[in-house]
C-alpha cells in the first residue's frame, strides 16, 4: 500500500496555519489508514522573527528558530506510523525540490515556487492573500489564466504596508489555510478512491465581501 507524500511550500501566515489546522485533521482515522499513510513535507528556509507573532502560527519562545522546525515540534504529537513531519529548512528553485510529492500547495510569495509547482507537479495549488482576501488558483485552472496570474514581482507580506505596526491585522491568510485545508483533504479522498470528492473551486475571495470571482477552468474540467 503507498505512501501519499504533500508538500507544503512555505511556513508563514498561510503555511504555518494550514500546516496547523491540517496536521490533526488527517492524523487518523480511515483517510490516512486507506492510503497507507501520509507524509506532510514542509519546505521553507526562513527562521522566526518577533514581528511575524502576530499573524503566523508561532509562539515567542520559536524566535530565532527556522519555521519549519518549529511548526513540526509543535505538531510532533500527531505523528504516529500512519503520519510523518518532514521539516525541510529550505525554498523551491528547481523541479527536484519537490522531486516525490503527490501534492503540493505553495503557501509563499515566490514566483519560483509556484513556476516548479504548477509545471512539475500534478496536483497542485497555489495559494496568495493581501489583507482580508485571498486567491485560490489549482491544477484545473486553464493554463493561459494561470500564466497571466503568475508573473514575476517583488515578493510582498501578506499583510498592507503598515498593519503590523498599528495593530489592525488582516485575515485573508487563515481563509486562504482554510480552503488549503479543505481543498487536501478532498484531494486525499479523491486519491484514496473515495467517490464524490470535489475540492473547493479556484476563486478570489474577501472576509468583507464574499467571493469576488471564478477561475477559468480548463476544457472538460466540471466545476
Amino acid at each position: 500500500m503507498m505512501t501519499v507524500t504533500l508538500t507544503i511550500v512555505g511556513a508563514g501566515g498561510i503555511g504555518s496555519h494550514l500546516s496547523g489546522v491540517l496536521v490533526p485533521a488527517i492524523h487518523r482515522g480511515q483517510l490516512a489508514e486507506g492510503l497507507g499513510g501520509i507524509v506532510v513535507r514542509i519546505l521553507d528556509s526562513d527562521r522566526v522573527s518577533a514581528e511575524n507573532l502576530a499573524h503566523q502560527r508561532f509562539l515567542p519562545s520559536h524566535v530565532g528558530e527556522h519555521k519549519v522546525s518549529a511548526l513540526a515540534d509543535s505538531l510532533s504529537d500527531f505523528e504516529s506510523d500512519l503520519l510523518r513531519l518532514e521539516p525541510v529548512p529550505m525554498d523551491v528553485r528547481n523541479a527536484s525540490d519537490l522531486g516525490g510529492s503527490d501534492l503540493v500547495v505553495v503557501a509563499v510569495d515566490s514566483h519560483d515556487a509556484r513556476r516548479v509547482a504548477h509545471r512539475s507537479v500534478g496536483r497542485w495549488l497555489d495559494l496568495r492573500c493581501m489583507g482580508d482576501g485571498f486567491i485560490a488558483i489549482d491544477d484545473r485552472v486553464d493554463g493561459e489564466s494561470v500564466s497571466s496570474l503568475t508573473v514575476e514581482q517583488a515578493s510582498l507580506s501578506c499583510q498592507m504596508e503598515g498593519s503590523l505596526e498599528s495593530g489592525n491585522i488582516q485575515f485573508g491568510f487563515l481563509s486562504a489555510a482554510a480552503h488549503g485545508a479543505q481543498w487536501v483533504v478532498q484531494t486525499l479522498r479523491d486519491i484514496s478512491g473515495e467517490p464524490g470528492n470535489t475540492p473547493p473551486l479556484p476563486q478570489s475571495a474577501s472576509i468583507s465581501f464574499g467571493t469576488l470571482g471564478r477561475m477559468a477552468l480548463s476544457t472538460g474540467v466540471q466545476g
